[in-house]
């Protein structure tokens, strides 16, 4: 019984031997994190993109934009594991109805909307409304969205970018299947455990074990959903004039200047007309103290000039 005890000893030994050497290769090649929250992952692999800098492969300009990409077929073709990201600026003169095409088309296509931020306009304010969307969509169903909003409005601005995390991916999964198999030769090493100190010793490191295998299949998860789902991050301004203009005659240009002015001292003549009956709560009791203030000051000129008429006299 013993001579069995040590030979799985020494076939354990052997096997954690081996398995710390793919784990100081993993480490180097992941940074040693195993942590697997989709947040930490996409920090570690999703690149920063702005809409003033770009990234590599980004396009940009001042007229509406009409993309799609090919990262479906590349991924079935070849195997590899690419996460796509996708931002994109548009205008629109009418935001609510782009707003309920927008979600319409999502769910149309199976994405769904990961977060959402609508700005209204303000009280007095000429500022117009703006929202933000972070949306999901099927790789294979990228391109039609994509087209869809550069046909729905004006793109101003676009930025796309890929990242292959083909060899990270492979790895993790290489990993997980030697975790696999030392969790089973730990199993059995502690159906053969005689001691407590042994079968303490023996749950720890299974313990530890399953948790690596558990770590490492959800960030395998995570990269899965970034795979599988292209990031869209859209930008929408409400504007009165989008920033394609249709060339103009000069009579239409000041037919548009004329309107543009009238419509100008139309809202200033709006704004005054509020200001004054939002300010007739305050003007009343001034003008109460106005009037009692004239009523003293007629009645103490009319005494003085009664007694000066009675002191000629």
């Amino acid at each position: 019984m013993k001579k069995s005890f040590y030979k799985i000893m020494l076939v354990t030994v052997i096997v954690l031997m081996i398995l710390s050497s793919c784990s100081s290769k993993n480490n180097s090649l992941t940074g040693g994190r195993v942590d697997g929250s989709e947040e930490n992952l996409k920090a570690d692999i999703a690149p920063e993109m702005t809409p003033e800098t770009g990234t590599p492969g980004s396009n940009s300009s001042g007229s509406s934009l009409d993309f799609s990409t090919n990262l479906d077929n590349e991924q079935i073709n070849t195997g590899r594991k690419i996460i796509e990201n996708i931002r994109l600026n548009a205008q629109t003169k009418e935001f609510d109805k782009l707003l309920d095409d927008l979600n319409a088309q999502i769910s149309a296509l199976g994405g769904y909307t990961e977060s959402s931020n609508i700005t209204g306009r303000e009280f007095e304010s000429t500022r117009n409304r703006s929202a933000e969307f972070i949306i999901r969509i099927p790789c294979q169903n990228t391109a039609s969205f994509t087209e869809f909003v550069s046909t729905s409005c004006v793109v101003i601005n676009k930025s796309v970018s890929t990242q292959d995390v083909t060899l990270n991916y492979v790895d993790m999964e290489s990993r997980v299947t030697a975790l696999e198999s030392e969790k089973i030769a730990l199993e059995k090493l502690l159906n053969s455990a005689e001691t407590i100190t042994e079968i303490v010793n023996i749950q720890d490191k299974l313990t530890d074990v399953i948790y690596e295998i558990e770590s490492y299949k959800s960030k395998l998860r995570t990269y899965d959903n970034l795979v599988d789902y292209s990031t869209i991050t859209i930008h929408i301004y409400e504007v009165e004039q989008t920033a394609i203009i249709e060339e103009l005659t000069v009579f239409e240009k000041i037919g548009n200047n004329l309107k543009s002015n009238f419509e100008h001292v139309w809202d200033g003549l709006i704004s005054i007309f509020i200001f004054i009956i939002s300010a007739i709560p305050y003007m009343i009791p001034l003008a109460i103290v106005a009037v009692v203030a004239f009523i003293i000051i007629r009645s103490r000129i009319k005494k003085s000039k009664s007694k000066e008429v009675k002191t000629e006299e």
